[in-house]
């Protein structure tokens, strides 16, 4: 009676690595719903079409953007567009660009919300939900006052506003992004781990 031993199974890659991945995202209706364009406290979707891990060789990348590119062009929607990611997965990519838009939709917001009270030389403590980006478009006195008036105060972001201290873009953005991982409690030392 010969005893064979079983020949060794090929390894199984069981972590995932990360990759450029090629997203068609939609844009158009952008809102949950038909009433999400009157609500003060409306929260703008982006709709993920299709995602496609891009290829490794040079010459297939680019066949594969064109190809991309063109069915993008072809649907004649000013709302499509083809954007790339670094993720580790279909859905990853699916969130990253769905997420992007959400925190840039928040803080285009933010600063409309900022701008509106600097037009008149306004200064005082704001609050922004750190969701949408929204106010309740009320100036207070102090902190206090603020977290007081609101109904969600745990959801909001306090600071004080004045004509001497614009806000960008780019500012509102850092601003939600990093007391939104405040809010999830996922800070470390090394700065956020919810990615």
């Amino acid at each position: 009676m010969t005893h064979t031993r079983p020949t060794p199974a090929a390894p199984v890659g069981l972590t995932k690595s990360r990759a450029v991945h090629l997203v068609i995202a939609d844009d158009r209706d952008a809102y949950t719903n038909a009433t999400g364009h009157s609500r003060e406290d409306r929260i703008p979707l982006r709709r993920v079409v299709y995602v496609e891990r891009q290829a490794d060789h040079p010459v297939e990348r680019q066949a594969q953007w064109d190809e991309l590119a063109g069915s993008v062009l072809d649907a004649e929607a000013e709302s499509l567009s083809l954007l790339t990611y670094t993720a580790v997965s279909h859905a990853h990519a699916a969130y990253l660009a769905c997420h992007e838009y959400a925190v840039a939709s928040a803080a285009a917001r933010m600063g409309e919300v900022i701008d509106r009270h600097l037009e008149h030389g306004a200064r005082g403590w704001i609050a922004i939900r750190i969701a949408d980006g929204g106010s309740d478009g009320e100036l207070y006195g102090d902190y206090e006052q603020a977290f007081a008036a609101q109904e969600r105060p745990q959801e909001c972001t306090y600071f004080p506003i004045s004509p001497l201290c614009p806000w960008t873009p780019r500012m509102c953005e850092e601003h939600l992004e990093f007391t939104t991982h405040l809010w999830h409690g996922c800070m470390g030392d090394r700065g956020p781990t919810c990615r």
